[in-house]
């Protein structure tokens, strides 16, 4: 395991917690006296720039387009690092965690799409379970990490960080609302010229970062999840053209922030749902039972099987020190959703009644997936 991965697996145990007492605390706004204040900020209407070149919204957009950016960028820069630096430089290493990555992707869809067959508003839904949250997951090995091999837990970020990005992808191709054409010229620009600055290995952090803001504008002008500029950035960066201390000084800067502030700050204000336990309509019910299936037995199930097809087919070898044995329990605490899978829920369902079953179906089986991968990992 390279000293990132164990600076991760360190960093995820103090995020793991923040994160936590995050949405507790949203649920504890949520569900009190504070609920009518709770709602306000919420929804707390922030305007930024000219008239002519305006973005308004409430508060909680500002949070999940532009705060959350930093979390992107952080998981972005993780896996760029990765592949270019740590473990997974080898193409042989990276099949693997990637190939499970998209078996747990594929696998949660499928389920989640049977449920809601013939509901053609519900299946918008379908990547709502697809994600796996690396802040939690990182907390949870962090908590075992002398009863798991070192090797094994670089294989579970490795196919987190993949997850990660696919969601991401997933988010920027199907969650757009395209709303006007012409800001997508924007995103072309910002894009091309992040292509540019990777061809040319241009070793300074700011004109990325400059490209990344016009990416971001476009994005956001487009109807299109701007968050996923900060992912897009950090994974364009030319790692190799960077002294590593530059890039490691980075990240450290970067981690606190984006680890102890913003998913702290997101699971407060996405995760405060109200507990009245009455679903809006049946198609509620039918959502939150394909969501909880999807991440409590789909995940896993995808990520076996991909594991298994790449071991099959040759293109990818567990790490050392492993067996297939260690993979189920990695396996079951993919079923962590959270951060992302919340991310999608209010990039699918808006302000909709349904949102705040859908949210709570999340949360509960991201809770139930933190404890049968646990149990797994120290009874392995």
């Amino acid at each position: 395991m390279t000293d990132h991965v164990t600076q991760s697996v360190r960093d995820g145990q103090r995020a793991g917690l923040a994160m936590l007492v995050g949405l507790a605390l949203g649920m504890v706004a949520a569900n009190s006296q504070l609920s009518d204040t709770y709602a306000l900020v919420h929804h707390l209407p922030l305007r930024v720039g000219s008239r002519a070149w305006a973005i308004e919204a409430p508060l909680i957009e500002w949070i999940n387009q532009s705060l959350l950016t930093v979390f992107f960028f952080l998981i972005g820069l993780h896996t760029n690092h990765e592949l270019t630096r740590g473990a997974l430089s080898e193409p042989c290493a990276a099949m693997l965690p990637a190939s499970a990555a998209l078996g747990g992707m594929i696998v949660p869809a499928v389920i989640y799409l049977g449920f809601n067959f013939g509901d053609a508003v519900a299946l918008r839904r379908w990547a709502i379970p697809i994600a796996t949250n690396i802040v939690l997951v990182l907390g949870v090995l962090s908590l075992v990490s002398g009863q798991v091999a070192p090797a094994m837990i670089a294989f579970a970020t490795a196919a987190a960080m993949f997850d990660g990005l696919g969601s991401v992808a997933v988010i920027a191709l199907f969650y757009g609302d395209f709303d006007q054409l012409w800001p997508l010229w924007l995103v072309a620009g910002g894009l091309a010229g992040l292509l540019v600055l990777n061809r040319t290995r241009k070793a300074s952090l700011v004109p990325y970062l400059a490209m990344g803001c016009v990416l971001w504008a476009g994005l956001v002008m487009a109807g299109i999840e701007g968050a996923i500029a900060g992912a897009i950035v950090g994974f364009t960066l030319a790692l190799s053209s960077f002294p590593s201390k530059a890039t490691e000084g980075t990240e450290r800067r970067v981690s606190p922030f984006a680890l102890l502030f913003v998913v702290p700050i997101f699971t407060f204000f996405n995760g405060g749902v109200v507990l009245d336990f009455v679903p809006a309509d049946q198609q509620a019910w039918s959502v939150a039972i394909g969501i909880a299936i999807a991440l409590i037995f789909g995940k896993p199930l995808g990520i076996l099987g991909g594991t298994l097809l790449a071991l099959s087919l040759r293109i990818g070898a567990l790490p050392p020190d492993t067996s297939m044995r260690d993979v189920p329990a990695i396996a079951l605490l993919a079923g962590v959703g959270f951060t992302m899978s919340l991310f999608i829920v209010g990039a699918a369902f808006d302000a909709t009644p349904v949102a705040a079953t859908v949210k709570l179906a999340v949360v509960s089986s991201s809770a139930i997936a933190v404890v049968l991968g646990t149990l797994a990992l120290k009874l392995r």
